[in-house]
Formats: C-alpha cells, structure tokens, sequence
C-alpha cells in the first residue's frame, strides 16, 4: 500500500496539473472571445466604411446636381441679358454720321499784275479821254459853259461820283495811272483826283 505521503503528493499534483488545464481552458476561451470581438469590431467597422462611403457617393452626386442647377440658371440669366442688351440697342435711336471736316490749305495769293485785270460781269473798253464825256444832260452842260465860261468844260471831263468804273479806270489808263485794277471806286476816284491836281 502506498504510504500517506505519497497520496499527499500525488494529490497535490493532480490538483497542479487540474488548475494548469483549467488555467488553458481559460486562455483559449478567453482568446476565442477576444477573436470574436475582433471579428465583431471589424465587420462594425466594415460597415461603418461602406456606409460613409454611400453617403459620401450620394453627396457628391447632390453637389454635382446642384452645380448643374445653378450653370444653367446662370446661362439662362445670361441669355435673357443679351436679348434685353439686343433690344436695347435695336430701339435706340441711331447717331448721325460725323462729316469728315476736310481741312484745305490756304490758297497761294497770286502776284501783283501790272496788267488790266478784266471786269467780271462788263468788259472794259478803252475810250479816249477827249470822248469820255460825264452822265449829265445836254442842257446842263450847256447852261453851265454859258455861265462859267473855260473852267465849266474843263470840270465835265475832271472825274466824279458820276462816272462809271469803266469810265474811271479808262482815264487811268489814259493818264498813266497803275495799279487802278485793284481799287474800288472811292479809291480810284481818288487817286484821279490826286493825279489831276497834279497836273
């Protein structure tokens, strides 16, 4: 028979090695449930991922729609713009055409001419000035030779305010008288005048 102390031992080992496996036991199930945990907290995550990934895609997808709103309300607005612009301008009155104002240059003034410059509208004749007679009558004349005698006849040929400018510048150029194209009559008159009491 075995002795007590034997039992004893063997007891105690037997009570080591039950807690050994009852330690395991614990381990592996302990491990399977932190396993399944793992796995739970995966697919948990895997789910969460694929559902803010939808929501992400629907989101785009809303922007997207809502950009595609506004360009074609802008477009619209736009076009609707352009016909206003179009109808505007189609109604307003249109401006005149400017004139082109054409600057000429001054005209090159022409050399004095000692010649006769011919009269525009009546043509200058040359008479004698023993036949230029005044445009007073007959009678008139007469009258005042009989009166004054010599210094009578020689006043109706002295030139006057009554002579024509043909007439005038006829007896400047019997007399020797230049540059009378160029003057009105005053002036001419004058300058016959100057020359006869000269003379």
């Amino acid at each position: 028979m075995a002795s007590k102390s034997d039992k004893k031992s063997q007891v105690k080992d037997a009570k080591k090695a039950d807690k050994k496996t009852a330690k395991k036991a614990d381990l592996k199930a302990e491990a399977k449930f932190l396993k399944k945990a793992l796995e739970a907290d995966t697919l948990k995550a895997e789910k969460a991922a694929a559902k803010a990934k939808k929501e992400l895609k629907k989101e785009r997808e809303l922007v997207k729609e809502q950009l595609q709103k506004a360009k074609k309300l802008a477009e619209k607005i736009a076009k609707k713009d352009e016909e206003r612009a179009q109808k505007l301008l189609a109604s307003a009155p249109k401006e005149p055409a400017k004139a082109k104002t054409v600057v000429k240059a001054p005209a090159k003034p022409k050399a004095a001419s000692s010649k006769k410059a011919p009269a525009a509208k009546k043509p200058v004749v040359r008479v004698p000035s023993a036949a230029i007679t005044p445009r007073a009558p007959a009678a008139r004349t007469a009258a005042r030779v009989a009166r004054t005698g010599s210094s009578a006849v020689r006043a109706s040929t002295e030139p006057s305010e009554s002579w024509t400018m043909v007439a005038l510048r006829s007896h400047a150029g019997s007399t020797g008288v230049t540059g009378y194209s160029r003057l009105n009559k005053a002036d001419l008159l004058a300058k016959l005048r100057g020359t006869d009491s000269l003379d």
